[in-house]
């Protein structure tokens, strides 16, 4: 079963409004199904922007709405995980948003500080949770008839006689 198209975007910082495009045209209009987008991020000003600023621009660009759930980084892994804060930067002029939402001393977490194997889990767990688990089997047991004929047809092929000319 042929999955989606791939496009081979590379995400660091904000996003422009031509990759936000470039998404768009080819998942989300590719695509009949719902769509849910999953977000890693850090847990400072711009972390939070982004996450907003890429469903806006990507849904804008889509002409289509999509799930977008946030995996990481959330508030209380900074406490559950023990994840070495940081000052948020006062130049930052997002810095009052994240300060009004998670109080005046409120911690910046990069992404990355996060345990590899609690990462892992956390995008691990949804994208499983999104499989149709009964048409992926059905599609593991066409490939494994699929490549028994072409194994069967390459033995055949190996036995042939020579060509006399």
């Amino acid at each position: 079963m042929p999955g989606p198209p791939t496009v081979d975007l590379e995400w660091h910082g904000f996003g422009s409004t031509g990759m936000q495009s470039q998404v768009g045209e080819h998942y989300f209009e590719t695509l009949e199904e719902e769509i849910t987008v999953f977000f890693l991020g850090d847990h400072d000003p711009s972390g939070r922007f982004i996450e907003e600023d890429i469903r806006q621009r990507a849904q804008s660009a889509a002409g289509r709405s999509f799930t977008m759930e946030r995996l990481a980084i959330h508030e209380q892994d900074i406490r559950r995980f023990n994840l070495p804060p940081q000052r948020t930067k006062t130049t930052d002029n997002r810095a009052p948003s994240l300060r009004n939402r998670y109080g005046h001393n409120a911690p910046t977490v990069e992404m990355d500080a996060l345990p590899p194997e609690e990462l892992r889990r956390r995008v691990e767990h949804p994208v499983k949770g999104l499989v149709a688990w009964e048409l992926w089997q059905h599609q593991v047991e066409v490939q494994q008839v699929e490549l028994k004929c072409i194994a069967d047809f390459a033995d055949r092929i190996k036995n042939l006689p020579p060509v006399q000319e």
